[in-house]
């Protein structure tokens, strides 16, 4: 199956972003500090990014209780910011939804610290089950932007992988001055 246009441009324009993020938590979470972080992370990214308030609404309370399950502090709900255009919402969506495909790795190791969709891991539970991603694909294929816009799609996707890569550097510091 091809990429696609847009997604492969996104796909290779976002790479090394991508690797940056992914490098912080290398062996994923594995130990219960850095599922802390990743849960601080999210929330804080999921609570103050670009995304649709769908995406808010649905995952805040799910992050919020897990938080609060496992006894990690978390930062206020922050009202995010609105997208300014398709091309920017397409662009947040791109980094959020596409890590409900690492959700699914991270949610086996979560379920291997005692966390389940009851209780630790609802937020995983229901971001590694959603059909997001394939639903964002197909928006993604029936695009066909001008440079412009292009360009919008991708700055939007640095500046939510910015994002999550700021969360969760602050999440990992806070998880190792704790312990």
């Amino acid at each position: 199956m091809s990429l696609g246009p847009v997604r492969s441009h996104l796909r290779h324009a976002t790479a090394s972003a991508h690797d940056r993020v992914d490098a912080l938590l290398p062996h994923g979470v594995t130990r219960h500090r850095d599922y802390a972080a990743y849960l601080r992370a999210m929330h804080r990214f999921i609570a103050s990014g670009a995304l649709p308030d769908g995406a808010r609404k649905r995952y805040l309370p799910l992050l919020s209780d897990d938080l609060r399950t496992l006894g990690i502090a978390s930062d206020d709900d922050a009202t995010g910011a609105i997208p300014g255009d398709r091309y920017e919402r397409l662009g947040w969506e791109y980094v959020f939804e596409g890590s409900s495909l690492g959700a699914r790795m991270l949610l086996r190791q979560a379920n291997m610290l005692g966390c389940d969709d009851r209780s630790g891991a609802r937020y995983l539970n229901e971001h590694a089950g959603s059909s997001g991603w394939p639903d964002l694909l197909r928006q993604l294929e029936d695009l066909a932007p001008d440079a412009g816009q292009l360009d919008r799609l991708v700055v939007a996707s640095h500046r939510a992988f910015a994002a999550v890569e700021t969360a969760l550097r602050d999440a990992l510091r806070i998880e190792r001055d704790v312990s």
